[in-house]
């Protein structure tokens, strides 16, 4: 068993202790920061046993820190560490971290370690010391030393799967938060962690499930109902959004993203003055926050702003694109500057159809085998599009690189103004450091350094897409079993990584990404005329009355029972409340 002391350094390392401990001890390790610190202080006042009463020093401290009163939480670390001796070194360490002092602290831990080599909480810390240096390999670890030393020290488990989310190994994460909840059931960070990876995932309905896992243990957590408030937005649900996302400001008045996804949410309720400010008020706790630009200069365009549309989209361009999704954000953006300088100008542009369409179907690949199905995917899908209304469908079969970018560029012109833009594509795709390609006919791929040179990435498709007034929607039927991957030769980077199927996508505005098969798995490409996904798309397409959620659930479900569950399509993205048909519903005829 771990000792009382080996227990508080726990809570410092993550904030909640992992013993299932009873009244003022559970609320002192487990609660808010305001509770934490008065079900501590009472402890404080009614402990006399050395151990304990610095035990709930710390986890006072703890608390102080949470509330961002770093001299109080100094405070009670030193009276922790005047009441535990044996710790003093260990406990100096957490002050001098706590005063944003990470080297010095270091230099505490490992003179502590010399003494202790086989305590886990010591690595723990170290631990926490690479991950704020950005070392993310060495304090995985120290977390994985951890929990070989203690497999029942819930710290390490947590702390490394946070690590893991940031490196996309978003199954590890998962599965250390799973250790995680199952050595301390009440740990709400946990849980809200947990769903941030399954939201990640595209597991709407496990995310929901430990958002609300999250508030229970705490209610007065902040980011689980913000989280929470953005999956229900996300489901369509925008009513339960903006109550949840009242909670979430109502808690934390600070929290930029809270502000952002209420704006968000309001902007799919096209309540734009609404929306602004709280986009505003987003941008002016966080003057770098990406997403909030992004999203303010949507606002901004549907206004009529125009110039300070593209002064956001500019802010976007002069911030730092450190993740594959901030890069997104960045193409979305010269896009969208791109588009509304257009309107600016008041260019001459042949007034689109209300439905356009690009179609792509690409089987006679040089450098693999030759696929059977894409070409009569893309052309009966082709067909039923052109039956569905669609003023324009553009209809391509094998192009190469050089061809497949001039095309996907002209439909993004064509694209512009329409209700509804749609991109259909069949053919070989592949994932790399997070990011989807398409893989035009002609590529080699002989290295991994040549698929941003001889693809097409899923973003640039998007952006095309973007400028849909209603809905633009991308289809992709190539998660076929990439054969480029086999021979492919590696650089060596470990930050390369080259995975089967294809990537998570996080589409914004009102794009929609169809998967012909979830993230990180392989599609079939069919015995017969045409591949089970595009077979079950075409059989639904065209009834009446199917909105498009229930339109891709209905393919979903068909697709796994034709494939005896191998195979699961997936639809990314949200959209407003706005129902949408690819065919209205049939009109009722009036009673005789």
């Amino acid at each position: 068993m771990r000792s009382a002391v080996r227990i508080a350094a726990a809570a410092i390392a993550i904030g909640v202790c992992a013993s299932a401990l009873a009244g003022d001890w559970e609320e002192c390790s487990l609660s808010t920061p305001d509770f934490r610190v008065s079900a501590c202080s009472r402890l404080i006042k009614e402990t006399t046993e050395p151990k304990k009463l610095a035990l709930a020093h710390i986890y006072r401290a703890n608390g102080f820190v949470s509330r961002g009163d770093k001299d109080r939480a100094t405070k009670d670390f030193a009276e922790a560490a005047a009441k535990d001796p044996d710790r003093k070194t260990y406990i100096e360490g957490l002050i001098l971290a706590t005063e944003g002092h990470p080297d010095e602290a270091f230099v505490k831990y490992e003179q502590a370690l010399t003494a202790s080599p086989n305590d886990p909480l010591l690595h723990n810390s170290l631990g926490n010391v690479f991950s704020s240096k950005g070392d993310r390999a060495k304090a995985i670890s120290s977390y994985s030393k951890a929990v070989e030393l203690d497999p029942t020290y819930v710290a390490p488990y947590s702390n490394r799967a946070h690590l893991h989310y940031l490196n996309g190994n978003l199954d590890g994460a998962i599965a250390d938060f799973d250790k995680a909840v199952a050595l301390s059931p009440r740990f709400a960070l946990a849980y809200n962690r947990r769903g941030i990876a399954h939201s990640a995932k595209g597991e709407r309905d496990k995310a929901l499930a430990d958002y609300s896992k999250a508030i229970e243990f705490d209610p007065k957590l902040a980011a689980g109902y913000s989280n929470r408030g953005n999956i229900y937005g996300s489901r369509g649900e925008l009513e339960r959004a903006i109550t949840d996302l009242d909670v979430s400001i109502l808690l934390d008045p600070k929290f930029s993203l809270a502000y952002n996804n209420r704006g968000n949410v309001y902007i799919k309720k096209d309540e734009l003055d609404r929306a602004l400010a709280d986009l505003n008020q987003a941008i002016e706790l966080e003057p770098k926050f990406q997403l909030a630009y992004l999203n303010r200069g949507l606002v901004y365009e549907k206004k009529g702003q125009q110039d300070r549309a593209i002064a956001d989209y500019r802010a976007i361009l002069e911030l730092p694109a450190i993740s594959h999704t901030d890069q997104q954000r960045q193409e979305i953006a010269r896009q969208r500057i791109a588009r509304v300088s257009q309107a600016q100008r008041g260019a001459s542009i042949v007034a689109p159809p209300k439905r356009v369409a690009l179609v792509i179907g690409n089987s006679a690949y040089v450098h693999s085998g030759k696929l059977t199905n894409p070409a009569n995917d893309a052309r009966s899908m082709a067909e039923a599009l052109r039956r569905l209304d669609f003023g324009e469908v553009i209809e391509r079969y094998d192009l190469s690189r050089e061809a497949m970018g001039q095309l996907i560029k002209e439909f993004g012109d064509r694209a512009e103004g329409a209700e509804w833009a749609v991109v259909f594509f069949a053919g070989h795709g592949m994932e790399m450091n997070g990011v989807t390609y398409l893989i035009p006919t002609d590529a080699k791929l002989a290295r991994d350094t040549h698929v941003a040179d001889e693809t097409i990435s899923l973003t640039s498709v998007q952006t095309k897409v973007d400028s849909a007034t209603k809905l633009g929607l991308v289809i992709l039927d190539s998660c076929r079993n990439n054969p480029f991957l086999s021979r492919m030769a590696r650089s060596g980077n470990v930050s390369r990584s080259v995975e089967r199927g294809l990537a998570i996508v996080e589409p914004e505005g009102n794009v929609l990404v169809a998967y012909s098969a979830k993230h990180g798995t392989t599609a079939e490409d069919g015995a017969g005329v045409h591949s089970p996904f595009t077979e079950a798309l075409l059989s639904y397409i065209e009834e009446p009355g199917l909105e498009i959620n229930f339109l891709f659930r209905k393919v979903r479900d068909e697709v796994r029972k034709k494939t005896d569950r191998r195979q699961e399509p997936f639809l990314y993205g949200s959209l407003s409340s706005e129902p949408l048909y690819f065919k209205e519903p049939k009109a009722e005829v009036a009673a005789k």
